[in-house]
C-alpha cells in the first residue's frame, strides 16, 4: 500500500514539473535561443585555424631493438621536436619572424609506435605559414638525425625522413556546428533549471491536486478565469 502511495505521489510530482515547464516554456526557449545564438556568433568571431602535418619515419634494422626501446626513442624525439633551440632554427631557416614561444605554441607531437613514426601537427591562422613551419621542422630534424648517425655502425644506424612534404594547412576550426549544438544543449539545460528554480520559489497553489496534497482540503468548485 505504501509503495502504491509513493508511486502515486511521484507521478503527481512529475506531472507538476511538466506543468511548471509548460507554464514557463518561454523562459526555456529564450535561454536556449540566447545560448545558441551566442555560441554561433562567438564561434564566427574566432579566427580560422589551419593544420599542416609532417610524418617523420624512423628506419632501422628489424632487430634494432625491443618495443620498449622504440617507445623510448619516439618519446625522446617528441621532446626534441618541441625544444626552444629547434624552434629558433626553424624560424631562422624559414624566415618566419616569430618568437620561439609562438612557434612552440603551434606544435603538437605524437608518436606512433607501430610505425616507428612521429607525427607533428602545426596549427596556425595562416595555412601557408602552417606548412612552412611543418616543412622547416621536417627538414631540420632529418638533417640532425642524419648527422647524428652518420658514423654509427650499420646495425645501430637510424635514419629519419619525412614521408612526404607537408601540404598547405587545412581548416580544422573553429567547429561552428559543434559549438552551436553544444550551446543549444547548455542553454536548454540552463533554461529548464531556471524554470524549476522559479517554480520552487513560487509558493502559490495552482491546481486542485496541489491544494489536496499541501493543505489536505477538497476543492468543491473552480472559478474559471475570465477572458478580457
Amino acid at each position: 500500500m505504501v509503495r502504491c502511495v509513493d508511486e502515486a505521489e511521484m507521478t503527481v510530482q512529475f506531472r507538476d514539473y511538466l506543468l511548471a515547464i509548460a507554464r514557463r516554456w518561454w523562459i526555456v526557449a529564450l535561454v536556449a535561443l540566447a545560448a545558441t545564438g551566442g555560441s554561433f556568433f562567438l564561434t564566427k568571431l574566432q579566427p580560422p585555424v589551419y593544420r599542416s602535418t609532417v610524418l617523420l619515419i624512423n628506419s632501422a634494422r628489424l632487430e634494432w631493438g625491443t618495443t620498449m626501446t622504440v617507445q623510448v626513442l619516439l618519446r625522446q624525439q617528441e621532446q626534441q621536436l618541441q625544444t626552444a633551440a629547434l624552434a629558433a632554427r626553424v624560424d631562422e631557416r624559414m624566415q618566419l619572424g616569430m618568437s620561439t614561444g609562438e612557434i612552440q605554441g603551434k606544435l603538437r607531437a605524437k608518436s606512433i609506435a607501430d610505425a616507428i613514426t612521429v607525427r607533428l601537427d602545426v596549427e596556425d591562422t595562416d595555412p601557408d605559414r602552417a606548412r612552412k613551419i611543418a616543412l622547416g621542422y621536417g627538414l631540420l630534424f632529418q638533417e640532425d638525425k642524419s648527422a647524428e648517425y652518420a658514423h654509427a655502425d650499420a646495425e645501430n644506424r637510424l635514419s629519419v625522413a619525412m614521408l612526404e612534404e607537408p601540404q598547405k594547412g587545412t581548416l580544422v576550426g573553429p567547429n561552428t556546428k559543434m559549438n552551436t549544438l553544444a550551446g543549444a544543449f547548455l542553454g536548454l539545460v540552463l533554461g529548464l533549471a531556471l524554470a524549476m528554480i522559479l517554480e520552487y520559489l513560487d509558493d502559490t497553489l495552482k491546481t486542485p491536486e496541489q491544494i489536496a496534497r499541501e493543505l489536505g482540503l477538497v476543492t468543491l468548485a473552480l472559478i474559471p478565469r475570465r477572458q478580457p
